[in-house]
């Protein structure tokens, strides 16, 4: 390696050359040169040489300022060369950060680093990611929002199977991103995984809309064993593929921006939120709608959106920042886990710090702290389930309650699920209010959400929604009991229902929106932002294992209270709202743990870590001094 040297260095520029050295990520070089001076005495000098990662040597002197100025040449550099010379990074380092993103390929190994790309072009792939999750979220709303009077008119099941099956099945769609995340991290990789999902999503879709073909269209009569077959399968499918889109999407998209800063994150977070309540807004609306007309023509658009979905993926497939596999980070933590366990007696600190290579453990420090970090957020995800338990009764009790409920406007019926749209509109109305007027106002006059106090928040709406439910249903069967009777036919159906109408259930499914807005998008800011950059696909997946297990927790209720207070076939004989209000409490009670927990939560990171984290958080309009996710 050829360099120039120029003259000699004051011992203070050699210091600062040092500091600086250890703070650039651009090839810095301290080159100790001797030989004999003018006097004919031998000397030896520090000289500071600068790099580009093509090896053209940019720098030779002692003014910083002007290393300064080539570092940002020096990136570009390291960006031509497809960034795969990274000094100044430790091995184990370089071990967990040597994802490094590139060209999507199910084979290729090739890299691409962050500033390869415009803005613009990460704003593109931002927005295909974005919109095949709407389509994605169409298909799921449209296969499962009618699932409880789907199973009660066409598979002629008895109570409680209808909401049963549909609250299993929703929890499992939920708990499966826990694969799905594993599955990305070890074998596939996001952008595989997702597209590989889509595909058996299509498999799915299309079976469970041969289980709604009516026997007077196949002109023979449909085994029933086989129809519930095909139905079990169609489920199952979805729910698995639902599960490993759900766990990378998200971070997946939100890794396209990550460069442009947390502000930039924290936005594509709510655009997340708002295109998924796009595509469930299009499902109980117009696909909805096309089922209480035409069920199987209903069921068949669910397979035309999944589709739309899969184009607007590979529209840019060889233009996402990807990372590749690096190995199962479960398998890692459960390793990490167990040899605290075991050595939890032979160290002073907290029982995790037995793994730890200086406490007698087989991992190194950095690697312990991350798998706490993890640890440390179950308490506040464990809260999410019983909020979770509350968001699931829109498509199960409340729907029952609504199905019994006049549901004409004008000459015009409305199917019962439509009535969700009420949440849907709210949501995609609340969530740009907030972003864009509500918190800059709050933080003008100096008051900062943090996402936990948002959580907070979104808590207590949902349990004022439940009540706000059981004050509701108290009065349609006021009015049923009157002798106020609309008889009305929902999927093929008559139903005597009560002739309030069914507008009145807007006020529990507005709260249910404001709290979904406020908890969800501020849960999924909290895990992304806490999560260890080699273990996002891990959080997430914990993130929503906690609402899979929030529709486990609504089933085990089910089966629980007598039919008096979920009388599923015909609420007019019980008292749903004994359910309602048994929600409610509930709730209240888990809000009460979640300010506990809140209180006492620690934020993963070092001082000098916390001390930058900060520094983020005033952009995002956060006051939670925590550690930044990046290294």
């Amino acid at each position: 390696m050829k360099s120039r040297v120029g003259a000699s260095l004051p011992a203070k520029f050699v210091v600062d050359s040092v500091v600086t050295l250890l703070q650039r990520s651009c090839e810095f070089h301290m080159i100790l040169v001797c030989g004999p001076s003018r006097l004919g005495k031998f000397y030896c000098e520090f000289f500071l040489v600068v790099f580009s990662y093509d090896s053209r040597c940019l720098f030779i002197g002692p003014r910083v300022k002007i290393v300064k100025r080539f570092s940002d040449h020096c990136r570009m550099s390291a960006i031509e060369e497809g960034g795969e010379r990274a000094p100044l990074i430790s091995k184990e380092k370089e071990g967990k950060d040597s994802s490094t993103y590139g060209k999507t390929s199910t084979n290729s190994s090739a890299s691409r680093s962050y500033g390869a790309l415009s803005r613009r072009q990460r704003i593109l792939n931002a927005i295909c990611i974005l919109m095949t999750e709407l389509c994605e979220r169409l298909t799921f709303y449209g296969a499962s929002a009618n699932l409880v009077l789907f199973s009660q008119s066409v598979l002629k099941l008895g109570s409680p199977w209808p909401s049963l099956i549909t609250l299993l099945f929703q929890g499992t769609c939920y708990v499966t991103p826990l694969l799905g995340g594993w599955l990305s991290d070890t074998y596939l990789g996001q952008f595989n995984t997702i597209y590989g999902c889509c595909l058996w999503y299509l498999v799915g879709v299309i079976l469970l809309a041969a289980v709604s073909i009516t026997d007077d269209m196949l002109t023979t009569a449909f085994d029933t064993s086989a129809r519930l077959v095909y139905f079990a399968i169609a489920l199952v499918l979805i729910a698995l593929c639902a599960g490993g889109i759900k766990a990378n999407v998200a971070a997946f998209g939100a890794d396209q921006l990550n460069q442009d800063g947390p502000r930039a994150v924290q936005t594509f977070y709510n655009w997340y939120y708002w295109f998924i309540n796009t595509g469930s807004l299009l499902a109980i609306t117009v696909v909805v709608g096309v089922q209480q007309i035409d069920i199987f023509s209903g069921y068949a658009i669910n397979a035309v959106s999944i589709i739309f979905g899969l184009v607007a993926l590979l529209a840019r497939r060889n233009k996402y920042l990807v990372k590749p596999p690096v190995g199962s980070q479960l398998t890692e933590i459960a390793k990490i886990t167990g040899n605290a366990i075991q050595n939890r007696k032979q160290n002073n600190g907290g029982w995790m710090d037995g793994a730890k290579s200086t406490f007698g453990g087989k991992f190194s420090h950095e690697k312990v702290e991350d798998v706490k970090a993890v640890l440390r957020v179950l308490p506040v995800f464990v809260t999410f389930i019983l909020f979770f338990t509350v968001y699931f009764q829109i498509s199960t009790s409340c729907l029952v309650q609504g199905a019994y409920m006049n549901l004409k406007l004008l000459d015009f019926t409305i199917p019962p699920t439509s009535s969700m749209v009420v949440t849907v509109v709210f949501v995609l109305v609340l969530t740009p209010l907030l972003e864009h007027a509500a918190y800059p106002y709050l933080e003008r006059i100096g008051i900062k959400l943090t996402p936990l106090r948002r959580i907070g928040a979104g808590f207590l709406s949902s349990a004022v929604s439940m009540l706000t439910a059981g004050l509701v249903e108290i009065k349609r069967r006021e009015v049923w009991l009157a002798g106020d009777i609309c008889k009305q036919e929902v999927l093929g159906e008559t139903r005597n229902a009560s002739c309030l109408s069914v507008f009145w259930q807007s006020p529990q499914f507005m709260l249910i929106g404001t709290g979904e807005v406020l908890a969800t998008i501020a849960g999924l800011e909290f895990a992304y932002s806490q999560a260890p950059e080699y273990l996002k696909g891990v959080i997430m997946g914990v993130f929503l294992a906690a609402t899979g297990f929030g529709a486990f927790l609504a089933n085990l209720l089910v089966g629980v209270v007598n039919d008096d207070w979920y009388p599923e076939k015909d609420p007019n004989q019980g008292h749903m709202e004994y359910y309602f209000f048994l929600l409610s409490g509930l709730m209240m009670l888990n809000f009460l743990l979640f300010l506990y927990i809140a209180s006492s939560y620690k934020y993963k990171g070092s001082a000098e870590q916390g001390e930058e984290y900060e520094k983020e958080q005033d952009v995002l309009q956060l006051s939670v001094s925590t550690q930044s996710v990046r290294s």
